[in-house]
């Protein structure tokens, strides 16, 4: 019997207890997948016919991951989360290990070597949730002492920095970034001394400022992304075509499978362009709609984060949180143009299995958040 189900028996409170989650939470990820699978299905039927003969071949790979995904939440909620805390140093490791193995033995694709078993399993995807679990552990246990420089700055730069250098060399800039993002921000707010969190971003801005001048395929990107700036007419072919999906759909678009960007002109339009195909088929209102939804999903994500019970649930939610937020906002600002272009998905909608079942993993362990926080406000109005 798992330490909840003692508590609940102990205190007399009902078995129905365990459905006390976030349905709020729930109801925007169920939104985001119907909204999801609609946009994979339209921008992937014509690669399915023309490569494989099916229309829907892509789709129904990404339903096979949905539900996988949607198995492991059930799963999820099965334990009291805190049982992670004795598997995140294996987990980490392991995902150490992929991420070695991805350099030496992945097949290049598109440049990059990020993917085992034709691409299907991506470790880096895996270490975005990983490294949150270990952050999230090594932090809660440390308390004031993360703010000595030998407990705090040191061992963070070397977690962090270690997960990062891996992924940067496949190359996958735009993850180690977002990673490196979301480990700062769960640096500072566990209580970093301020001296060390300006001196980890002064290091981590110029270490990856200096990435970025010499790894050729990010420079090019900053140097088409300064042109564009002074002269929109030579932005990148990629730049343009999703400008050119946005312009298109105007208020309400042109229609559920209507995009014509999609057949060609605009690359990956399923997997980074997919923000792009959404405008242009749903307009500006479809845009704020998932905006919205999305918006609704930090919220109950930062809800959750401040009404864990301890410390290790409060950064593990807020780890979780600022991944999918920062992750939708970097996605979305590439293809308006505003950032530089970069190859990372839009949690939910683009298309990809690692991508897609991280996320609901991600969301799985919310709800078990918000559970477990349930339980204990409902024990603390018994005694």
């Amino acid at each position: 019997m798992t330490t909840v189900n003692v508590i609940r028996k102990r205190m007399g409170i009902p078995a129905s207890l365990k459905f006390q989650f976030d349905y709020w939470l729930l109801l925007v990820v169920a939104a985001l997948l119907v909204i999801g699978m609609l946009m994979v299905y339209s921008t992937t039927f014509y690669y399915g016919l023309r490569f494989e003969s099916d229309p829907t071949f892509f789709i129904r790979r990404q339903l096979q991951a949905m539900l996988a995904g949607l198995a492991l939440i059930v799963v999820i909620m099965q334990f009291d989360y805190h049982v992670l805390r004795r598997y995140s140093v294996i987990l980490l490791v392991g995902t150490l290990v992929g991420l070695l193995v991805i350099l030496f033995s992945a097949d290049v694709i598109f440049g990059a070597r990020r993917g085992l078993i034709e691409g299907s399993y991506q470790p880096s995807e895996v270490a975005k949730l990983v490294t949150i679990l270990y952050i999230a552990h090594w932090l809660s246990s440390k308390g004031d002492r993360i703010k000595m420089l030998t407990y705090g700055l040191i061992p963070f730069s070397i977690i962090t920095g270690v997960v990062c250098a891996l992924i940067v060399r496949q190359p996958d800039l735009s993850t180690a970034v977002l990673i490196a993002a979301v480990s700062y921000t769960l640096f500072f707010v566990a209580g970093a001394d301020w001296r060390q969190f300006a001196i980890a971003g002064l290091i981590g801005g110029g270490v990856f400022a200096l990435l970025i001048t010499t790894l050729p395929h990010a420079a090019a990107r900053v140097d088409a992304y300064t042109i564009a700036l002074r002269d929109p007419t030579q932005a990148s072919w990629h730049v343009q075509q999703a400008l050119i999906a946005l312009g298109r759909g105007g208020i309400w678009g042109e229609g559920l499978g209507e995009s014509v960007q999609k057949f060609g002109p605009l690359p990956l339009a399923h997997t980074d362009g997919v923000f792009a195909i959404l405008a242009e088929e749903a307009g500006l209102m479809g845009c704020l709609a998932v905006i919205t939804l999305l918006a609704a999903l930090v919220w109950r994500g930062l809800r959750i984060a401040s009404l864990a019970r301890d410390s290790y649930g409060f950064l593990l939610a807020l780890g979780i949180t600022c991944w999918l937020a920062y992750q939708a906002l970097i996605n979305i600002a590439v293809i308006t143009s505003l950032i530089p272009f970069t190859g990372i998905p839009l949690p939910f909608l683009s298309f990809g299995g690692s991508s897609l079942v991280i996320s609901l993993v991600g969301v799985g362990l919310l709800l078990n958040i918000s559970r477990d926080a349930a339980l204990v406000r409902r024990r603390q109005r018994v005694e």
